[in-house]
C-alpha cells in the first residue's frame, strides 16, 4: 500500500473530521484477552476504513481498558506504544493519542516519542470526579514535559469532559480561558457520555469564548446533527455513529464513515 505524506493537523482544511480507533483491551487491563497482533490488526482495519471514508485525522484510544486508571501500568503503556507506532507507519493522516482518564504526562511522552500530531487531554485545567476515581488537572505537568522533550505535539483539551463531574464549581468561561492561557491548541466540548451530544447553544457559547482557538465536538455527532454543529464549530470527533450498526464495540463501517464525512 502506498502511503501519502502525513500532514500536520494544522495543514488540513477545516472542518477537522477526526475518527476514533478504539483499541481492543490491552495487556494490564481487566478484559485483556487477544494477542498483540490481533489487537493491532483490528486497529489497522479501523484506521484504514477511516482513511478511505475521508476522515482527515484519527485518535487512537484505549477505549476498552475499563475500569480506567489515571496512570496506566507498564504493560499497557508498552502495548499502546507498540501498536501506535505501527499504525503511524501505515497512516496517511495525522494521529492523536488518548489514554482514557490519564492525568499524568504519559500521553505527551507517547505522542512525542511515536511522532503523534496531538493528544486529547481530558482534565487539562479541571480536577474531576469519575466512577474510577479523581482525574487531577494536569496542564502544569503536560506542558512542562512538552518543553522538556522539546515536543511539537498539539494539545486538544476537554472542558467539562464526558463521564466526569467537577470537584469544584469553576465557571465554564474561566475553565476555557485557563486552558487557552495554558497553551491548549484546541478545546473539546462533549455531552454527558459517549454517544450523547452537547447542545447547539453550548457550542455557540463555547465558541464565543474560544474565539480563534479551534473548538471540536467530542461526542454524539451523527448524520442528523453534524451539519448544524459544523455551522458553529471547527471540527468533530466521531466514534459510535461510524461503527457497524452504530454500536461502539463494533468495527468502523466504511459506508457510515463516508456518509458522515463526505460533505
Amino acid at each position: 500500500m502506498k502511503i501519502a505524506k502525513n500532514y500536520s493537523i494544522w495543514e488540513l482544511n477545516k472542518p477537522f473530521n477526526i475518527g476514533m480507533v478504539h483499541l481492543k483491551p490491552l495487556p494490564g487491563s481487566p478484559n485483556y484477552s487477544l494477542s498483540i497482533e490481533e489487537i493491532y490488526e483490528a486497529a489497522k482495519y479501523d484506521l484504514l476504513q477511516l482513511i478511505e471514508g475521508n476522515a482527515n485525522a484519527a485518535i487512537v484510544e484505549n477505549m476498552f481498558d475499563s475500569p480506567y486508571t489515571n496512570k496506566i501500568n507498564l504493560e499497557t503503556f508498552t502495548a499502546y506504544t507498540h501498536i501506535f507506532t505501527r499504525l503511524k507507519e501505515i497512516s496517511s493522516i495525522p494521529l492523536g493519542v488518548n489514554i482514557h482518564s490519564c492525568d499524568k504526562d504519559q500521553e505527551m511522552i507517547i505522542a512525542t516519542i511515536c511522532g503523534a500530531d496531538f493528544i486529547r487531554a481530558e482534565s487539562f485545567v479541571e480536577s474531576r470526579y469519575t466512577s474510577f476515581g479523581i482525574m487531577n488537572a494536569n496542564a502544569h505537568l503536560l506542558m512542562r514535559t512538552k518543553r522538556y522533550l522539546n515536543s511539537n505535539v498539539k494539545v486538544f483539551a476537554d472542558i467539562n469532559a464526558k463521564h466526569s463531574f467537577p470537584i469544584s464549581s469553576i465557571p465554564i468561561e474561566v475553565a476555557i480561558k485557563d486552558a487557552i492561557n495554558a497553551k491548549a491548541d484546541g478545546i473539546i466540548l462533549t455531552g454527558l457520555e459517549t454517544g450523547n451530544p452537547p447542545t447547539i447553544e453550548d457550542a455557540k457559547m463555547f465558541k464565543q469564548i474560544c474565539k480563534n482557538t479551534p473548538l471540536i465536538i467530542g461526542s454524539g455527532i451523527n448524520q442528523d446533527n453534524i451539519d448544524d454543529f459544523l455551522k458553529v464549530v471547527d471540527g468533530v470527533i466521531v466514534g459510535s455513529s461510524i461503527k457497524e450498526n452504530g454500536i461502539v464495540e463494533n468495527p468502523v463501517d466504511l459506508k457510515r464513515t463516508k456518509a458522515l464525512f463526505d460533505r
